[in-house]
């Protein structure tokens, strides 16, 4: 497996912070994006299926009562928060670890028949020994699916333009790290993109809240300094109830093994 390092680590308190918000804050995106990913699963009811950095465990749930799942979808996050808000889902088991915590189990070897990881990939901490882990962990013929942002599609400030730009640089070694894993089986990859819609002020929610990763390191100065910027140009003419069209996209990362 080729070597990769991941420059995007977030400090813990970030998702401490955002967890009690962060379906408000993404439900127009999830509204969207939750119907794409079911069309891409092909579940039975017996299979067993893992959510890495599930998060809330919104998609687990959806994924399990979708598909009539028999056993829990292990949802597996190491934030404390996010775990205690998932604690109300149905058809779930909850894991507070890292993926690099839970793949080192050697009594996951071949356990599970699909893998997700929706918009958290980019948190390993060592993406050689999790990416390993996954693939240790697909029983013969399983499927490991990965979801990263492309792009958000929604206006920003120059600043957040600019992080934006380190983004899509890592998004391309992302690509092609990707592309070098050698296992046995298909290998698919592709750019999907899909409308959503937000409202100039709940955008702004979204920009003070810190909902990407991308903003964690900026401060409240900077964040309302960037608004201000909008103010003055892109939204200017915008209303703060009028919704503002923006597309989504998204890579896809599918591998079924032999």
């Amino acid at each position: 497996m080729p070597r990769f390092s991941n420059s995007f680590l977030i400090s813990p308190e970030h998702y401490s912070s955002l967890a009690h918000n962060y379906e408000y804050l993404y439900q127009e995106t999830y509204e969207e994006l939750i119907p794409l990913l079911m069309k891409s699963l092909d579940l039975k009811p017996h299979h067993v299926v893992a959510d890495i950095g599930s998060g809330t465990g919104l998609i687990a749930e959806t994924i399990s009562e979708s598909f009539g799942l028999k056993n829990p979808i292990w949802c597996v996050d190491p934030n404390p928060e996010m775990q205690e808000l998932a604690r109300k889902r149905k058809g779930i088991y909850r894991i507070q670890k890292t993926a690099e915590e839970f793949f080192s189990d050697p009594n996951i070897s071949q356990c599970f028949d699909m893998i997700l990881a929706v918009f958290s990939t980019h948190h390993f901490v060592d993406p050689d020994v999790a990416y390993r882990g996954i693939f240790r962990s697909l029983r013969p013929g399983g499927t490991f699916i990965q979801i990263l942002t492309i792009s958000d599609g929604h206006p920003k400030f120059k600043l957040a333009v600019d992080k934006m730009g380190i983004h899509s640089q890592k998004m391309s070694e992302t690509k092609t790290f990707l592309r070098g894993i050698k296992f046995q089986g298909k290998f698919t990859q592709k750019e999907v993109s899909y409308p959503w819609s937000v409202t100039k002020s709940k955008l702004y929610e979204m920009f003070r809240c810190r909902y990407m990763s991308m903003f964690h390191k900026l401060s409240d100065d900077q964040i309302e300094q960037g608004i201000k910027e909008l103010e003055s140009e892109t939204l200017k003419d915008v209303k703060e109830s009028e919704l503002i069209n923006c597309t989504y996209v998204i890579l896809m990362t599918k591998f079924e093994l032999e």
